[in-house]
This record gives structure tokens, sequence and C-alpha cells, in this order.
């Protein structure tokens, strides 16, 4: 009979811990499901690549029009970003939701792995676009500080500090109202402006990224005690399994042994059945 080797060190006979729900994923859809998460993941990363392209971009623009249809592309990438994100979330949910139901079986084991890898890889994702958006955030804030000194280089910490904060910070109508260059001063208001707009998205996105990888960590944790059930599970499982096979061995052994008692005396009775018979015929025959 064909063994497999389980990963507490037992043989065990194939098919003797196939014990799965009804509604469970069949093995194939599993994969197949498997390589879609996977290339989702990829076009995630992928996404993060053009948003980090475009805040880049975003800083080196001078043209307001310029200014203007990149931050479009920008927002319109951020957004589908944002509905990657969730759809891969949710389909990572559903296969864990769904290995759950296997209980007890013989591929539990090749499904969890590949669901921890997809996790893992996802949550990685999560990380990386938040550090490119924690980046630029900062890097817009020195952009912001730089345009403010150009209007008012003897702008205070505190006020560099509130214009940063505020987008109608005073500083901007001081220094349009103490320069000679009003027109330099407003252009440079404006981008201030726009640049503090760009930091409130970006903050935003942060917090998503943030509440998304916090729920992923959640659920993590949460499965995990799951999952030690179903693996004490499968143990005390391996643990009935053995105890049977070596019962029946015993019981095979028993019947083994009961039949060959059962020829022995089957013979005994025969020897002494013809002993009995030639004595009657001897002693017929006097």
């Amino acid at each position: 009979m064909q063994q497999i080797q389980n990963d507490y060190g037992r043989d065990l006979e194939l098919g003797s811990l196939t014990r799965t729900s009804p509604g469970v994923m069949p093995l194939n859809d599993f994969f197949n499901e498997v390589q879609h998460i996977d290339g989702c993941i990829s076009t995630i990363n992928e996404s993060v690549r053009a948003i980090e392209e475009l805040h880049l971009r975003s800083m080196d623009l001078a043209s307001n029009e310029e200014s203007h249809k990149n931050s479009l592309a920008l927002d319109k990438t951020i957004n589908d970003t944002r509905l990657q994100l969730i759809d891969t979330k949710n389909r990572i949910r559903a296969m864990e939701a769904n290995n759950l139901k296997l209980g007890v079986s013989s591929d539990a084991q090749i499904r969890k792995n590949r669901h921890i890898a997809l996790k893992t890889k996802f949550m990685d994702t999560l990380k990386n676009y938040q550090n490119v958006e924690v980046k630029y955030k900062e890097k817009y804030r020195q952009m912001m500080e730089r345009q403010i000194r150009i209007v008012n280089p003897n702008a205070t910490d505190a006020e560099i500090e509130e214009a940063l904060d505020n987008e109608q910070g005073g500083v901007f109508a001081q220094a349009i109202m103490n320069t000679n260059r009003t027109a330099e001063a407003r252009n440079v208001c404006k981008a201030v402006q726009d640049r503090h707009e760009d930091i409130v998205k970006i903050e935003k996105t942060i917090l998503e990224l943030a509440n998304l990888f916090q729920e992923m960590q959640l659920l993590v944790e949460t499965q995990d005690e799951v999952v030690h059930q179903i693996e004490t599970q499968m143990a005390e499982a391996v643990v009935h399994t053995g105890e049977a096979n070596r019962e029946l061995t015993g019981a095979i052994g028993h019947a083994v042994s009961a039949r060959k008692k059962r020829w022995c005396l089957f013979i005994f009775f025969f020897i002494i059945l013809i002993v009995i018979i030639l004595v009657v015929y001897f002693q017929v025959k006097k």
C-alpha cells in the first residue's frame, strides 16, 4: 500500500487523513486562484512604481497645465491601486476561510503554505507602498519649506510649520503684503497650496494602508490560532491512526494464531479418530 510521510515523522496510509468538509474549493481551482492572486500582487507592485514616478515628476514640473495633468494621472493611479488592494485582500481572506473548511486532510498543509506565502507577499507590498508615500510626504514638505522661504526669507520656524500644516497659513498673506514681488508670492502661495493638497491625499493613503495592514495582521493572528487547532487535530489523528494500525496488526496476529490452533486441534482430533477406528477394527477382527 502506498505510503506518505507526514509532518510529524510518521508514515500514514494514503487517504487515512482525508476528511474534508463540503463546499471546499477543488485543488485545481485553488491553484488557479493562487496564480491569480499572485498576478494581482505583481500588478499592484507595478502600480506602486508608477505612483512613485508620478510623485517624482510632480516635484519637477513647473507648468501649471502639466502639473494638473500629472495630478489627475496620480489620482487615477492611486484610486485604481486602492481597488486592486481591496480586491486582493478579499481574495486572500476568502482563501483563508475556504482553507479552514478542510479540517484534517492530506492537502491541508499544501494549501496553508501557499496561502501564507501569498499573505506575506501582499503585506510586504503594503509596507513598500506605505514607505513610498511616507518618503514623498516628507519630500513635499521640504519642497514647501523652500518655497515659503523664497517668499519670506525671514519667516520663523513657527510660521513655516503653520504654513505646512494649514492650507491658509498667515505667512502667505503677510508675504504678499510685505514684498514688492506680489505676483511671485502669489504663484508660490498657489504652489504651496497645491502641495498641501497632495500631502493631505498622501496622509489619507497612508492611513488606509495602515488600516489594511492592521486588518491583515489581525487576520494572521486570529487564523494562526485556528490553524494551530487544526494541526493539533491532525497530530491527534496521526496518533489515533497509529494506534488503530497497531490494534489491527495485533488483531490479524490473533486471528492467524487462532486459525493455527484450530488446525492443530482438527489434526489432533483427526489422529485420535483414526486411532479409535483402528482399535475398533482390530478388536472386531479378533
